[in-house]
């Protein structure tokens, strides 16, 4: 009895496996993911408002999200933290580097206008006048809880706050409308003042108070600082060095596994 052995022409010889990718194309590759989204996020930070990038920032990292998903059938699974610190690039640009950059450029700011002219400005974050006074006695103190944000069927609060408020008023005599109150607060078991020596700050277009006050309907709210110069210089070069932080985590993530195998 013989056995013959027949061999299938047709059977297919296994593939050799695919290379791994570089850490070379690894790392540029969450490069760009932490880069890209931080700096096209940037215009957002600087001429948005907050409400409107927080939205941004969520809705423009899900394409980030699936894109990290395709990669990472030929990265591997690493690169998804590129793609949650790309989230945080972004979250600093909008917070931080944005509002830095708004703020020097004064994209966000107007410096230096009459509290007549205010009702032209009113689309800045942030306003600083000349030729006004701080009238004592259209003034007020009042306390209630910080309103976080409103919901449909209620509402979401903080903690107490005591709040301060003075119109301000053109020295010219000139009618101030809308109305416009320089305003502070701080913590209940503490006081906030309103200082002659600032010139502006931030602007309130909405109360977060739920006080009823004895004031004009559609009245603007100045949060009164004195300058921001110094903070926003500050506040652009540590969000420029966390981008620095976020990119040398991501090269000790790619890099230093190599190092460690190549030593051992």
């Amino acid at each position: 009895m013989f056995v013959g052995f027949v061999e299938n022409q047709n059977r297919r010889k296994p593939e050799p496996s695919e290379e791994p990718p570089s850490s070379f194309f690894i790392f540029w590759t969450g490069f760009s993911f932490i880069l890209g989204f931080g700096i096209f996020l940037l215009p957002f930070g600087a001429f948005f408002p907050l409400s409107v990038s927080v939205w941004a920032i969520l809705f423009l990292f899900l394409p980030v999200l699936f894109l990290g998903i395709l990669i990472s059938k030929k990265t591997g699974f690493k690169i998804f933290l590129a793609v949650f610190l790309s989230l945080l690039a972004g979250g600093n640009s909008i917070l931080f580097l944005g509002d830095s950059i708004g703020y020097q450029f004064g994209i966000t700011s107007k410096m230096e206008i009459l509290p007549e002219e205010a009702s032209h400005y009113l689309n800045y974050r942030y306003l600083f006048f000349r030729d006004f006074y701080l009238d004592e006695s259209d003034a007020g103190e009042f306390r209630s809880p910080l309103l976080v944000r409103r919901r449909s069927g209620g509402a979401v609060y903080g903690p107490v706050i005591r709040f301060q408020y003075k119109r301000i008023r053109s020295i010219s005599g000139k009618v101030v409308k809308p109305s416009i109150y320089a305003i502070c607060y701080a913590k209940d078991d503490s006081k906030c003042h309103l200082s002659s020596m600032y010139s502006g700050g931030v602007v309130l277009l909405d109360p977060i108070w739920d006080e009823e006050l004895p004031l004009e309907k559609d009245s603007v709210f100045i949060v009164w600082k004195g300058s921001l110069d110094s903070e926003f210089f500050t506040k652009g070069i540590y969000s420029f060095l966390f981008f620095i932080f976020l990119v040398l985590v991501w090269t000790m993530v790619v890099y230093f596994p190599v190092l460690g195998e190549k030593e051992s």
